[in-house]
């Protein structure tokens, strides 16, 4: 699962994909342990696209879309929010949101 930069989000989103999209911060321990199990769940849902993106790098966005902590997990169809879910505690309750 790549890093994204703001430029590959927007071309998704002009695209209206469907894709997911998980916000973390570096210094964020939480983070770092829930992108383990999103990169498990990339593994094993190969048919969504998910991306990383550090929301350092982009806090208009967290304006935009009332992002209020992280980890955060967005899932967008035809290039709109769909799902937003900030419960990563576990591989399956982080599966089950992405196959949502």
């Amino acid at each position: 699962m790549a890093i994204w930069n703001k430029q590959q989000l927007m071309a998704r989103l002009d695209a209206r994909e469907d894709f997911a999209v998980y916000f973390f911060t570096p210094m964020c321990l939480g983070c770092q342990q829930a992108m383990k199990l999103v990169d498990l769940a990339d593994e094993a849902i190969p048919e969504l696209t998910i991306g990383k993106m550090d929301l350092n790098y982009v806090p208009e966005l967290a304006e935009r879309w009332a992002i209020t902590n992280v980890p955060v997990l967005l899932v967008f169809k035809d290039g709109e929010i769909a799902e937003t879910s900030y419960r990563m505690g576990n591989m399956i309750e982080v599966y089950d949101f992405l196959k949502g």
